[in-house]
């Protein structure tokens, strides 16, 4: 498994403007290599915002053959079971 390298500068102070919007200082945007116009994503945990761009959450996904068989048994263990939950649930429906 591969460890993340994480670079740290010294803090940058940034001030909130009017409609909840911040500049990014030019140097920050330089050494985290974001485009104009590039999608960010938000989260946020306690106080502490991060910002990430797409590229790099998009390495973080994880990739379909590993969700394969996650949910075996959910909806029951045989073809019988499976086959009268979705009765059920059809039946539910209102028509």
């Amino acid at each position: 498994m591969e460890k993340a390298i994480v670079e740290r500068a010294a803090p940058v102070r940034v001030r909130m403007r009017g409609r909840r919007q911040i500049t990014l200082p030019a140097s920050v945007v330089r050494s985290a290599n974001i485009d104009e116009n590039a999608l960010l994503n938000v989260s946020v945990q306690g106080s502490t915002i991060t910002l990430t761009t797409q590229q790099a959450a998009q390495k973080k996904r994880r990739p379909l053959a590993e969700w394969i068989g996650c949910l075996k048994g959910t909806y029951g263990s045989t073809t019988a079971e499976q086959d009268a939950y979705v009765a059920n649930e059809r039946a539910s429906w209102e028509r």
